[in-house]
């Protein structure tokens, strides 16, 4: 609402400021500043100071607005809260859990592919980055009324899941799984590496495995193969299930791969792609600034690109997408930019609507992790951890609470604290994972925004019936800081969205529940005689936006903790 009037009042001048408009460094210096005259000044050969004060003489000037001051060629502008601050509380409450949201999706289809984990050990740590990129972005994007449809494409074809079949025959002795069946199959895998570094024909009978289940189709070798996909895919799903993470769509890549040959023999016959001298089939991309890429073997059995473009087809195809999002590392750039241009070269056009949302890794303090030599932390093994800890915290507060209570309590902030600590990094920054930080009640953490939340709900429930009041003649430092950042919310949404940064969220809702902290301490709210409603009503507002931001990250919201 400020930031649009600030924008309308230009509008009348013919200029428009939008991404002129910032928040000064402090309140001395107003609510928002326009810099435009810096702009305008360079191009005209001109004084900002002046430039800004002819321009402050022809701006017709709304109630809403105190004051406008010159200032070193900014133009900043005080806003009259306690004549506004009715109709942004009063807008909070009408809107609810809509606040902060837009039609701005028009129900376009929107697929966002993530979490992808190979089906032949559990996820690790670093997989809870992509999953919960994925899924906060997908919150998002619905928030803006985009229809998103939430896909996991399994890499259930290659040599990983063969190594991991070829264990099974040599070791698993037709075994059904015990306890949790992706944990008990990475044992398979990891025995299966360490063997190989002594008998090197483990890896010439895993390819043979990979060649019957492919190019001979032998029946064996695909219900075998089968089964132990699925095996680990419901583990997965166990996982999914404890975090709270959902899929409208399972894609695998097995149903791609002959696809995606059709796709290939297409390039060979356009002059896309080109048969080397060994026979393997080779996209031909250096006169496109980028290298050359082997699509399929010599022997005739695919790679992950021969599937993957089968797969992009067939999904916009099929769904009738608007949009695809890939939420995949860093470690993939070049290979989606190679995607996407033989995707171009062969003539579809949607392809500029494809997407590789790009994140760094999450490392172990020790190093990069390696699945295939057992040294990783398992995302089951960080959520259990996570949870224990949180269950010492409850305890210690809360120790009335029955049993059954302080673990469900426990299990929402332990693994809202995990979201909260992969979301709040920005995607290009890499994450260290250390669990110890993560829980702390204080800081830029999870439970740090779960307490707030707690806070807002205590004051409600001890207040009982409560009449919502949305003014008063003048307002407290710690009350209009609350304001004006409550007011943000749509604005920093749109960005979220705009930009697929969930960390701007996360970053708003500690802004927010520092706030909401100073105002708590500075503010009484009970015992506030005549501010009372007012103040209630301020809190109920603060609540809805708080819930709001976790419910969009994807975090549990707590009645107490």
């Amino acid at each position: 609402m400020l930031k649009e009037e600030i924008i309308k009042i230009f509008k009348s001048l013919g200029l428009d400021v939008e991404k002129y408009i910032e928040v000064p460094p402090s309140p001395e210096l107003g609510d928002l500043a326009c810099t435009i005259c810096f702009e305008i000044a360079k191009r005209e050969k001109k004084n900002p100071e002046e430039v800004a004060k002819e321009l402050v003489s022809k701006l017709k000037i709304p109630k809403m607005i105190k004051k406008v001051e010159v200032k070193n060629g900014y133009i900043n502008f005080f806003f009259d809260f306690e004549r506004i601050s009715g109709k942004i509380i009063k807008e909070i409450i009408k809107k609810g859990e809509k606040y902060g949201s837009s039609k701005i999706g028009k129900k376009e289809k929107v697929m966002v592919e993530f979490s992808q984990p190979n089906p032949v050990h559990p996820m690790h740590i670093g997989h809870a980055r992509t999953t919960l990129l994925g899924n906060a972005i997908s919150n998002i994007l619905n928030f803006h009324n985009f229809k998103v449809i939430r896909a996991n494409y399994i890499n259930d074809t290659g040599l990983q899941v063969a190594k991991l079949v070829c264990a099974y025959f040599l070791w698993g002795e037709n075994k059904e799984p015990e306890g949790k069946p992706d944990l008990w199959l990475w044992e398979y895998y990891v025995k299966f590496h360490e063997k190989a570094k002594e008998d090197a024909s483990l890896e010439e009978k895993a390819r043979e495995i990979l060649r019957k289940f492919e190019f001979e189709k032998d029946k064996e070798i695909i219900k075998i193969w089968r089964k132990i996909v699925d095996w680990c895919v419901n583990g997965f799903k166990e996982t999914y299930e404890k975090i709270k993470v959902n899929f409208d769509v399972y894609l695998y890549e097995s149903d791609f791969r002959d696809l995606g040959k059709r796709i290939v023999e297409k390039a060979l016959k356009e002059g896309i792609a080109f048969k080397s001298p060994d026979n393997t089939i080779v996209a031909n991309l250096e006169n496109h600034g980028l290298p050359n890429i082997v699509v399929l073997r010599s022997d005739g059995t695919g790679l992950y690109i021969t599937s993957d473009l089968g797969m992009t087809v067939y999904k916009f195809e099929k769904f009738k997408l608007n949009k695809s999002i890939w939420v995949v590392s860093s470690e993939q750039n070049l290979y989606f930019k190679q995607l996407f241009k033989i995707l171009e070269l062969l003539g579809y056009e949607w392809v500029k609507n494809c997407f590789h949302f790009s994140y760094e890794l999450v490392r172990i303090p020790e190093g990069k992790m390696s699945s295939r030599e057992g040294k990783a932390i398992m995302l089951d093994e960080v959520v259990k951890k996570l949870i224990d800890l949180a269950y010492e915290e409850v305890e210690k507060r809360n120790p009335n609470l029955n049993e059954e209570e302080k673990r469900k309590i426990a299990e929402k902030i332990g693994i809202s604290a995990l979201k909260y600590a992969i979301l709040k990094v920005e995607p290009d920054k890499q994450i260290v994972f250390d669990w110890k930080r993560m829980l702390s009640f204080e800081g830029d953490t999870g439970p740090y925004l779960q307490y707030a939340l707690t806070r807002c709900n205590g004051i409600i429930r001890k207040a009982g019936e409560m009449e919502i009041k949305f003014s008063v003649k003048s307002l407290e430092k710690e009350e209009k800081e609350l304001i004006k950042i409550l007011e943000k919310f749509p604005e920093i949404c749109l960005m979220a969205m705009k930009d697929l940064r969930p960390h701007y969220i996360c970053n708003y809702a500690y802004e927010l529940a520092s706030a909401f902290d100073k105002f708590y301490e500075a503010c009484p709210v009970l015992k506030a005689g005549e501010k009372k409603n007012f103040r209630l009503s301020l809190v109920y507002a603060s609540k809805i936006v708080l819930e709001n931001c976790l419910k969009l990250i994807g975090m549990e919201i707590l009645e107490r903790m």
